[in-house]
């Protein structure tokens, strides 16, 4: 298997994730198993880890709500989540997010709109 950097931002990746619980950090949550960089050996990873796991939940030595998912994480999405944090910061504190806005896309989910005097002016006709 070829596992790559969940973080490469510049490549396709799909990471698989296992629910469960996180001694770190003290509760249940999606740890990252591994990322790879090709479809196929993502879908290998993934029945071969469901199975381990299948298995130990049988013996009783995990529990039955652990389970496993993946996303598919395509190049840039990081950079826009965090322009997208970025704006949200700036909008809640009451300042432009027009500088964040400049540097690149945001993310999927994410749109901002804006209004000038000239738009309220028009719109109070």
């Amino acid at each position: 298997m070829a596992e790559v950097d969940r973080n490469d931002d510049t490549i396709w990746r799909w990471v698989l994730h296992h629910y469960r619980f996180d001694l770190a950090r003290r509760e249940r949550r999606n740890v990252v198993v591994a990322a790879y960089d090709s479809e196929s050996e993502f879908q290998t990873e993934f029945e071969r880890y469901t199975q381990i796991i299948r298995d130990e939940i049988a013996r009783g030595t995990r529990s039955s709500r652990e389970n496993l998912s993946g996303v598919t994480l395509e190049p840039g999405h990081l950079s826009a989540a965090a322009r997208g944090h970025n704006a949200r910061r700036a909008i809640e504190h009451g300042v432009s997010p027009e500088r964040v806005l400049t540097t690149g896309a945001l993310p999927h989910n994410m749109a901002v709109l804006t209004f000038t005097k000239d738009d309220m002016a028009r719109s109070a006709r």
